[in-house]
């Protein structure tokens, strides 16, 4: 049981970092779910009518929690049914693969979808973390130390991503050391945000995403992508003002190619990036999601992610 709590920390820290990379890869906000209900009816169009529109209307899809329209205007329609077809059999699970560290996402959700979750991991929160803001503070730089490790040597990032995502990591862990990671109040009110997004979207193994297909699982993990956002802000982290502070600039475009100029602040500082975008069909996508989309129908086992090594903060003492 020790070790299970342990590994979940684990990967709970990893999620969030991850999750906190995907929303500011593509510079979305954290809203509050409202249910499928206040979604707009019709579905989302395949592409953006500008190559700067194949960036905000991303953000706007997010903005309205609609996750599978955010899949939907990322590809052309062709190579979109051709993921969702991947999706069943087991091959692809774009876009998820976009985010860091995909690979602890099944993980994470077996672990709060388990009978007795929350009581579970309130009584391990109290007993090994309550307290531990040093200790977690020093587990987020190293988790920020393995992250940077990990994209300097993971093959699939081309330049442009390994420097934004490098950026991200350094604010993640510039944040996390001096966020209250230790609070009784707000680790309680986190792992119970969690269950209960996890119950609603109820996914509990990757088995679950090849049942469900893509667009079934993209609107299950809508409520734990939301009640990530809402623990983010618990601790500090204001996704609301990164939104209102991004910036998009078409750069250069020549024929069926643009390059953007995307610009943003998170947690106080700033953040810029160049995105690719392309047109297919008259229709306007970002350069790295097709071919990432691509990729993933190879179908090839993935690789298991390397873990860092865990970090045991039940014997540090509780700070006062």
């Amino acid at each position: 049981m020790q070790r299970f709590h342990r590994h979940y920390w684990q990967g709970l820290a990893l999620l969030l970092a991850c999750s906190l990379l995907q929303a500011c890869s593509s510079c979305s906000p954290c809203a509050v779910f409202s249910g499928a209900d206040d979604k707009p009816e019709h579905a989302a169009v395949h592409g953006a009518d500008t190559p700067s529109a194949a960036v905000t209307d991303l953000i706007a899809h997010l903005r309205n929690d609609d996750l599978p329209a955010l899949a939907r205007s990322a590809l052309p329609a062709g190579l979109h049914a051709e993921v969702a077809t991947a999706w069943q059999e087991g091959r692809s699970r774009w876009p998820l693969t976009e985010l860091p560290l995909d690979d602890s996402i099944p993980k994470v959700l077996t672990a709060l979808t388990q009978a007795d979750a929350e009581s579970r991991l309130q009584q391990s929160f109290r007993q090994q973390l309550s307290g531990q803001t040093r200790a977690m503070q020093d587990a987020a730089r190293g988790l920020g130390v393995f992250g940077k490790e990990y994209l300097g040597r993971e093959g699939h990032y081309n330049l442009s991503q390994r420097q934004h995502y490098t950026q991200l990591i350094d604010v993640f862990s510039s944040w996390a050391a001096s966020a209250p990671l230790g609070d009784a109040k707000r680790g309680q009110q986190s792992i119970a945000l969690l269950v209960k997004a996890a119950e609603q979207g109820g996914i509990n193994s990757d088995e679950d995403f090849s049942r469900l297909g893509l667009d079934a699982s993209l609107e299950g993990l809508t409520p734990l992508y939301v009640a990530i956002g809402q623990i983010l802000e618990l601790y500090g982290l204001d996704m609301a003002a990164t939104l209102a502070s991004v910036k998009v600039e078409t750069v250069s475009e020549a024929g069926d190619e643009a390059e953007l100029r995307v610009s943003y602040t998170l947690a106080g500082r700033p953040i810029k990036t160049v995105m690719q975008a392309v047109r297919v069909d008259g229709r306007w996508y970002l350069a790295d999601y097709l071919q990432a989309a691509r990729d993933s129908l190879a179908g090839s086992p993935m690789e298991a992610i390397p873990q860092p090594p865990p970090t045991d903060t039940q014997d540090a003492p509780a700070e006062r």
